[in-house]
């Protein structure tokens, strides 16, 4: 099919081919559309189209996902910052319709329970403070969606923040609303919703899931100071949720408390959260339970 006119299906022929200008070693078969004339290959459309370092797509997935900063990652793998840059945003566009796509494909064989919350992080500075909204499937622990939404800040620095940066919007409806959409897809059978005692939560649930049974709990201190997500003693009923927000503090530099890689752009710790939900699913969880498949082919 033509990725240009989608309606010439079987109407080409073969033009040729061309060597892979990053390698020299594999040959790319070319096609031309008898419709609208114009020419394509089996390279188009994929994640490597037009690239001239795909061998590093790979080994930099693995690295932003596993704790490494962008501008290390740059000095491992030998390429510049900025290709670091657009090499993310190209990978977390594959990973996002990847995982649309996955979503899809869950909604036969998925459980009834999930646990949502937010977790919150920075935009460069604590007075332009960002919410997280994550859904986690309970039992098989899947990431069913991470949101970033902007929110005001709170506290002492609210009119601090609001006499520097002006009124911040408040996005984290928005975000939740994505998460629920997602969840919507994944698990049509879903029965009961987790999550603690957050005011805003009821009218969101509510309206998404109208037959859903919605349990709350209320919050425990953290176990370590400054790590908000586990909590300390006992038996916690949101483990599978805090337990996974933790992995995504530990395995994204930019989400580590206490650190200087601090998001500098929303939609790039979007792109982050994107690409290394795609690596948890398709790695970590499956790792956990014990049925881990070859690494998908980002």
């Amino acid at each position: 099919m033509c990725p240009y006119c989608l309606d010439s299906a079987g109407r080409w022929q073969k033009k040729g081919f061309f060597d892979k200008a990053s390698t020299r070693a594999e040959r790319i078969q070319r096609f031309r559309c008898l419709d609208c004339r114009r020419s394509f290959s089996t390279q188009t459309g994929r994640l490597t189209y037009r690239e001239k370092k795909p061998h590093v797509d790979r080994p930099l997935g693995r690295l932003l996902t596993s704790g490494v900063s962008q501008r290390r990652s740059a000095f491992i793998t030998g390429v510049s910052r900025k290709t670091v840059a657009r090499k993310l945003v190209r990978l977390a566009r594959f990973a996002r319709l990847r995982h649309q796509a996955w979503l899809a494909e869950r909604a036969t064989s998925s459980g009834t329970v999930v646990n949502i919350d937010e977790m919150e992080t920075l935009e460069h500075t604590k007075m332009k403070p960002l919410a997280i909204a994550v859904a986690v499937e309970e039992g098989s622990r899947f990431v069913l969606g991470a949101e970033v939404s902007s929110m005001p800040a709170k506290g002492r620095l609210a009119a601090l923040s609001r006499r520097k940066y002006g009124r911040r919007r408040d996005d984290r409806a928005t975000g939740l609303g994505r998460i629920l959409a997602n969840v919507r897809v994944a698990m049509p059978r879903l029965e009961v919703i987790k999550s603690d005692e957050c005011p805003r939560y009821p009218r969101l649930f509510a309206a998404a899931f109208p037959r859903a049974v919605r349990e709350t709990y209320k919050g425990r201190r953290a176990a370590v100071v400054g790590q908000g997500e586990m909590k300390k003693g006992g038996f916690d009923p949101l483990f599978a949720l805090n337990h996974t927000c933790a992995m995504f503090r530990d395995n994204l530099k930019t989400l580590s408390r206490r650190t200087w890689c601090t998001p500098k752009r929303p939609d790039r710790l979007q792109a982050l959260l994107d690409l290394y939900v795609h690596f948890h699913n398709t790695r970590l969880a499956l790792a956990s339970a014990g049925s881990l498949p070859a690494p998908a082919q980002l």
